[in-house]
């Protein structure tokens, strides 16, 4: 695959690029003030082996496939092919060069038709179903007053120098705006979760390959959208708190970066209390429309070890539209690891950043996965954001490592926002805080400080 290539090329790049940034640019020698609790130091887990454990079996729409259409394919040919094994396309979604195809298969013969689809590589580059995820969180009780993740990353320290500003997309039950840590801070968004909703993201032809870059059909399925600036369920809202919820207002709790904005898409609903699912087409118009919202960060907290939203081989089509984000549109993707409390060996992808949990001692969460697919960790237990009432709430779970360390990448495009992606990951990589030297299993990289990233910022 293309894209393979391109991986095995960025990857000597950004190891030439970080070794000229770190003899060009050293540390900032700027002033230091008192943290606000001790240095946190990172501890590796002596319960945690790495042996793989059982997949679960994952959840999917029944008699219905995602095809990623090849580039060079004659529309007629294809339209041939999909006849020829008596499939029907329901839903399109382009952007740039890339066309997704919701496709409707006879009933029991979803396997036959995806194996002879796959086969079909002269029509179809990507192949798969239409799997659906539960979000990674697990909320807890209220009032709890104390935001020691703030601390930890030494964020008061960053502040000095940044507060945020730029643009993180947020795909999940939406985003309630009415609150006050996030009043003016969100955007109307886009509704990817409703099949109305997926039907305009079919419009979204993303024309140019800059972020930010939108058509009138975007424009106008955009409007069209309710958008998703409500949130029934809180999960969004919770994720996006953590992001950019205002400081100085005597309200819940400050954001890492508290000037940034969110762009919310809703991949996922459900009353409170309920499990909100994403389907790999609800996150596939979700990333076309992230295309043209001028938002360089994502961050999607949903997944499952092993099937999830982060293994390449059962999520193809998806896959192609998370490739095209990052090599295409500079683009910066943060995945959630999970709450199963296992190792999850599948293979790390340069375009995906996973993120695993740390509790106020420096371990692994109980709940949080590990293994090969982790990059960064950072803290996900005991986590003060906004509810959806606009009072406090306390939360953990990985889905809430996962917008803290999207956070940290937002304080830093802020600062810079010529920078590249893989400086940006760079960046992380260098500020960050480890068990051990280099990378690990349990904490990839290790945990961001966010104020050494904005030192080492250009």
């Amino acid at each position: 695959m293309i894209s393979g290539l391109v991986s095995k090329v960025s990857k000597e790049k950004k190891r030439i690029f970080a070794m000229a940034m770190t003899l060009a640019l050293g540390v900032s020698s700027a002033a230091q003030l008192p943290a606000m609790s001790a240095d946190l130091k990172l501890q590796n887990p002596t319960n945690r082996p790495f042996r793989r454990s059982v997949a679960p079996r994952p959840d999917f729409q029944p008699d219905v496939l995602l095809v990623v259409t090849d580039a060079k394919a004659d529309k007629d040919e294809i339209k041939e092919a999909l006849e020829e094994v008596h499939a029907t396309a329901t839903q399109t979604v382009r952007a740039g060069n890339l066309e997704m195809m919701l496709i409707k298969t006879e009933k029991g013969k979803l396997v036959e038709t995806e194996t002879k689809l796959t086969k079909d590589k002269k029509h179809f580059s990507a192949v798969g179903r239409n799997y659906r995820f539960a979000a990674n969180a697990a909320p807890n009780d209220k009032d709890f007053n104390i935001s020691w993740h703030l601390a930890a990353m030494h964020c008061p320290k960053a502040w000095d120098h940044g507060t945020g500003g730029a643009k993180v997309a947020v795909l999940d039950t939406g985003c309630e705006s009415n609150g006050t840590d996030l009043q003016g801070k969100v955007e109307k968004g886009f509704d990817a979760n409703t099949v109305a909703a997926q039907i305009l993201g079919g419009l979204l032809l993303a024309t140019g390959t800059l972020p930010g870059v939108t058509d009138l059909a975007g424009a106008a399925a955009a409007a069209a959208s309710g958008g998703a600036k409500h949130d029934q369920h809180g999960h969004g809202t919770w994720v996006a708190s953590c992001i950019a919820a205002t400081m100085n207002n005597g309200v819940t709790s400050a954001g890492i970066a508290p000037s940034s904005t969110i762009y919310p898409i809703r991949v996922a609903d459900g009353a409170a209390g309920s499990k909100p699912m994403a389907t790999d087409f609800s996150v596939a118009c979700a990333m076309a429309k992230v295309f043209t919202s001028g938002a360089r960060i994502v961050n999607l907290s949903y997944g499952a070890p092993y099937v999830g939203f982060h293994e390449p081989t059962i999520h193809a089509p998806l896959h192609k539209m998370f490739s095209e984000f990052y090599y295409a549109r500079q683009g910066i993707l943060f995945l959630s690891a999970g709450n199963d409390s296992v190792f999850d060996g599948t293979v790390n992808l340069p375009y995906i950043n996973m993120v695993s949990a740390i509790n106020r001692n420096g371990s692994l969460t109980d709940f949080s996965n590990y293994g090969t697919i982790v990059d960064f960790t950072a803290p996900g237990e005991e986590i003060i954001c906004m509810g959806i009432d606009g009072g406090q709430a306390k939360v953990k779970g990985t889905s809430f490592s996962s917008p803290i360390v999207a956070g940290v990448a937002a304080l830093i495009l802020s600062k810079n926002p010529a920078l590249p992606n893989f400086v940006v990951e760079q960046i992380l990589r260098q500020s960050c805080v480890n068990s051990t030297a280099g990378w690990n299993g349990y904490y990839g990289w290790g945990m961001p400080d966010a104020a050494k990233a904005l030192q080492l910022t250009p």
